[in-house]
């Protein structure tokens, strides 16, 4: 592997706190990088294609300040190039549901994904466990109730299905994978800006042959939604992987319960989005369940001395 991984701390907090913090932060850049999801219009491979160049930008600038490996060390380890690789389907993934699928059926899979994080063998105690299963059936129970409480007919397609449930089995298969190249010494700053030079590099020729008619106003809106998007989309991603050893899979994955609420108040204060009083109590409690499933898998996670040496580790972690 690598030179060690000892760069500089990001926040300057102790133990569980600081993957507490990260995870809860990260939750908190998705949910404003979901809204701008929805600006502009365009090839969605195209998008991402831009998204993933200006985030290798603004990871380089992470990597160039705090980590003491290049950015090619997570790709000269298997365990760093399988998780650049699923991160990269990922982001492709994320951009196709918040784009192209009715705002439900995408919360629905993103309300799925605590459940099915608890399927990996990454134990967080048994607080954590039911807490995330918690929000998991908070959240769900909330968009079934506004599914069928809406009066507009959404259309399901086999197509939207398929995204949905590619989206869950991606995302938390790139959290196992980046814990565990995190574990085994791949700074996450690294490991990030590694996944962004992949997702350019794969999308971009993709994306130069799509012919486009847009009228320049809606290209600078594109433009503008994706360096929101890789601004906030990066530095959460640095966030969420460096916590991913400290506070476990499925943990982390209950933390997108926040960022779903986050999803949810955007859409309303930005976009004009309306909700139910009973949506917005299902998704407030799905939200403090994520949050206690982080709180509790940390500290269980430490106290057995699970989360390893490795915790943190790119992050100063003490």
């Amino acid at each position: 592997m690598g030179p060690p991984s000892a760069s500089r701390p990001l926040l300057r907090l102790h133990g569980h706190h600081r993957a507490v913090a990260f995870v809860l932060v990260a939750s908190l850049m998705f949910a404003a990088s979901n809204v701008a999801w929805r600006f502009g219009d365009g090839s969605t491979v195209a998008v991402v294609a831009l998204r993933a160049g200006l985030g290798t930008l603004v990871a380089w600038l992470i990597v160039r300040r705090r980590s003491p490996q290049a950015w090619w060390w997570a790709l000269r380890c298997r365990s760093g190039r399988t998780a650049a690789a699923v991160s990269a389907a990922t982001m492709l993934a994320a951009a196709t549901m918040f784009r192209t699928l009715d705002g439900p059926l995408a919360g629905l899979a993103l309300a799925c994904t605590p459940a099915v994080a608890l399927l990996v063998r990454d134990r967080v105690g048994p607080r954590a466990t039911w807490a995330a299963l918690g929000s998991s059936a908070a959240a769900i129970v909330g968009l079934v109730a506004a599914a069928f409480g809406t009066t507009t007919a959404t259309r399901v397609t086999p197509l939207a299905v398929a995204a949905a449930v590619a989206f869950v089995a991606l995302e938390v298969w790139s959290m196992r994978t980046s814990q565990r190249a995190v574990q085994e010494g791949v700074d996450p700053s690294s490991l990030v800006m590694a996944t962004m030079v992949l997702a350019a590099v794969a999308l971009t020729p993709v994306a130069a042959v799509q012919r486009t008619t847009l009228e320049p106003s809606v290209l600078a809106a594109s433009a503008a939604a994706a360096l929101v998007v890789a601004v906030l989309g990066t530095m959460g991603r640095v966030l969420r992987t460096a916590a991913l050893p400290a506070a476990g899979v499925p943990a982390v994955a209950a933390s997108a319960q926040v960022t779903a609420l986050g999803t949810a108040a955007g859409g309303v204060l930005v976009l004009g989005d309306s909700l139910t009083w009973f949506g917005v109590t299902t998704a407030i409690v799905a939200a403090a369940l994520g949050a206690l499933a982080v709180l509790a898998a940390t500290s269980w996670r430490l106290a057995t001395g699970r989360s390893g040496p490795a915790s943190l580790a790119g992050a100063g972690a003490e």
